[in-house]
């Protein structure tokens, strides 16, 4: 039995030798104290847990190894870097440890990695992206890209000259609408009021939807959002017009969609997220909104009613011979649902999946343990449609992201299909919850909030057909044209992308 056991001990050591690349004997994807533990108080640990959970859970390192960066040597000049700081007296500047952090992570290309450690002598958050710092060197696509990341498109300038023929548009944002309808109207109610207590109630009640509104602008939502419903129980009695409670799950899956059809039959939806299913599928539906209120069951019929229109306005005029062409508008799309590509591109292929790109996962614990390349094919709609045959041009900008990237793909990919705008953000490998560890030696490496270190990192490498990795660079456009901004004028005005799209399919101009 003995020898069992040493003969058992020894085939372990050897198999453990067979990859040295990986001494990982915890898992990096949870919260497991041998993981980390010291890196509570310490920052040399700290970067040991990122340094090797990244080691065991990234999925792009060949092809960060092709662009010249060697993981090991990262190892040998930082880790000393870091453990100087835990030599320091008192507190570490937070600026320190940003300045180290951002050192190691700026070489990395994947478009959605963020990684968070807490500085354990303030207290504070220090977060680094890669891509982020990549823009910050490009200062003209950052200037693009500050005037994009909240885009919305605006139609009201081709409204006006009587150039859409029907128009239908849904936001499921809707905490700021509501909250300036409501100061709106106690604004005005105060003034016709002469009991002080109700006088302060109404404006103790303003005061309380303003800070919701602060929260929405630093981007809390979750916080405004109850903040919010706090406000909608405490001032009820007011009988404020609009003032009702939101579920959190709106917030979660917020979602601008409007949709056009113009002169010429030409169909046109954008999205400002990829949030739809949640919307229009009713297994997402019933999961996200099991009994939703008045305002969520109202809204949802909204959405439907706005794509429904859109797909409506597809069938019937490529059955008459009569559509122009379709329009998706993707620019400064922040992605969402991969389930989502079915309502856009996907009802206008036929069923089965759409294959425009291949992907690989991240299969063991080793640097390069990947799973074979192998196809990647996109969801399409299952119900009974037209096979679009017409022209179909995407427009696109740095803004737009992940799910709004293989959009972008699809329609590239098409042969009736033409890109128009500029470069996309390049953040194509495909995420999921830590959950999809026990299928993938991928995902996150620590649990957000909860561990000292905390990083983003895909599941999946998606990758053209003939294998090339566009993470960190982006599609870019058949058409390279950008938005004059001026001109544009919050929507007041001419929107050349949009125009150089319209004129592509009445024009059949190349």
């Amino acid at each position: 039995m003995k020898k069992m056991m040493v003969a058992g001990v020894a085939m372990l050591l050897m198999l453990v030798g067979c990859r040295k690349e990986s001494d990982s004997v915890v898992s990096y994807a949870f919260l497991d104290n041998m993981a980390f533990a010291a890196a509570d108080t310490s920052f040399a640990a700290k970067f040991d847990v990122l340094w090797k959970g990244l080691n065991v859970n990234y999925a792009l390192w060949d092809f960060e190894k092709e662009n010249g960066l060697d993981w090991d040597a990262v190892y040998e000049q930082y880790y000393p870097q870091f453990a100087a700081l835990d030599k320091q007296k008192g507190k570490v500047a937070d600026k320190e440890v940003m300045a180290l952090l951002e050192e190691v992570v700026a070489p990395l290309h994947d478009g959605h990695l963020v990684v968070v450690i807490t500085n354990h002598t303030t207290g504070s958050k220090i977060s680094a992206s890669p891509s982020h710092l990549r823009l910050a060197k490009d200062k003209a696509r950052q200037a693009e890209y500050e005037l994009l990341e909240y885009f919305i498109p605006s139609l009201k300038y081709y409204q006006a000259k009587g150039d859409v023929l029907e128009y239908k548009e849904v936001s499921s944002n809707p905490i700021q609408s509501i909250i300036e309808s409501a100061t709106a109207y106690i604004k005005d109610k105060v003034k016709t009021l002469t009991d002080k207590d109700l006088v302060a109630a109404y404006n103790k009640a303003k005061e309380t939807l303003d800070e919701c509104g602060v929260l929405i602008e630093e981007d809390n939502i979750d916080e405004a959002l109850q903040l919010y419903n706090m406000t909608v129980i405490r001032y009820e009695f007011l009988h404020i017009p609009g003032l009702v409670t939101i579920e959190s799950k709106l917030a979660d899956e917020s979602i601008v969609m409007k949709y056009a059809l113009f002169k010429g039959n030409i169909a046109y939806l954008s999205l400002k997220a990829y949030h739809l299913s949640p919307y229009l599928d009713k297994k997402f539906r019933d999961e996200d909104f099991p009994d939703p209120s008045e305002y969520t069951a109202a809204l949802i019929q909204q959405v439907n009613d706005t794509w429904k229109a859109w797909f409506d306005a597809i069938q019937a005029h490529h059955k008459a011979g009569d559509l122009g062409g379709v329009v998706i508008d993707m620019r400064s799309n922040e992605g969402g649902y991969l389930s989502d590509f079915r309502y856009t591109v996907g009802a206008l292929v036929p069923s089965g999946g759409y294959h425009y790109a291949n992907a690989r996962f991240k299969r063991g614990p080793g640097r390069y343990d990947y799973s074979p390349e192998m196809p990647q094919p996109m969801p399409t709609l299952e119900t009974e449609h037209v096979t679009v045959t017409e022209p179909v041009v995407l427009l696109c900008n740095c803004a737009t992201i992940s799910m709004g990237e293989h959009t972008t793909w699809g329609v590239k990919d098409l042969p009736n299909g033409k890109v128009i705008g500029t470069r996309t953000w390049g953040g194509l490998c495909a995420l999921d919850s830590n959950a999809s560890y026990s299928d993938n030696y991928a995902g996150f490496v620590g649990i957000k909030d909860q561990t000292p270190v905390f990083a983003y990192v895909p599941q999946e490498v998606v990758m053209t057909k003939d294998g090339k990795i566009l993470e960190g660079t982006g599609i870019i456009p058949d058409i390279e044209l950008a938005l004059e901004h001026e001109k544009w004028n919050g929507g007041n005005g001419p929107d050349n992308q949009l125009d150089r799209a319209l004129a592509f399919i009445r024009n059949k101009e190349q």
